[in-house]
């Protein structure tokens, strides 16, 4: 639970701000293909078609323990989503689930879409999906990553059992073992 008390303001503004740019979208090149842009979100951004569609955002990764959230209407709008059905506490071991939504992600944004990745405040499981996919596609360090996801997103504060899994995950990812741990479902976005 988020406690507010001695919150600051740039944290409290950025929770009241649904969606955060992360990653702009890149033009093609000569030698590269258009690259789609990565943003991370709360459910409102989530829940906003127009907002979505307005920054180009074509498909959605909810990291959510939530059944009251469907997303069957997202679907019907012509959005694919991406369901990682987790709760927000220390002992949830997110490792399982990163290298399957990560390479989702990058195929995606390989196709010139962008991706939204939310949790119910972006804050915490969001943002280590976020962190998660620039450690492994973004060549980027635990800290570089987390500093650049907290100067988009000031209130951004992923729990300490997330945080630990993402530093076992840059090691994988360094060391080469990506593909040691399997998902338990292979899961993709839908449509």
């Amino acid at each position: 639970m988020i406690r507010f008390d001695n919150t600051p303001p740039e944290v409290m503004q950025a929770m009241c701000t649904p969606m955060h740019q992360i990653l702009p979208p890149s033009p093609s090149t000569a030698h590269h293909s258009r690259l789609g842009g990565l943003y991370l979100g709360s459910l409102t951004a989530a829940q906003d078609p127009p907002l979505l569609r307005s920054q180009g955002v074509s498909h959605i990764v909810s990291v959510l323990d939530a059944p009251w959230a469907p997303t069957s209407h997202l679907e019907r709008e012509g959005f694919s989503v991406y369901k990682i059905e987790v709760g927000d506490e220390a002992s949830v071991d997110l490792r399982p689930y990163l290298e399957a939504v990560c390479a989702n992600i990058e195929g995606v944004r390989r196709t010139g879409r962008s991706v939204l990745v939310h949790c119910q405040q972006g804050v915490s499981r969001s943002a280590a999906i976020v962190i998660a996919y620039l450690i492994a596609h973004q060549a980027m360090s635990y800290d570089t990553a987390l500093t650049l996801v907290r100067r988009k997103r000031a209130c951004v504060r992923p729990n300490l059992g997330f945080v630990r899994a993402l530093q076992e995950w840059e090691g994988m990812v360094r060391s080469g073992g990506m593909g040691a741990q399997r998902p338990p479902i292979d899961r993709r976005f839908t449509n």
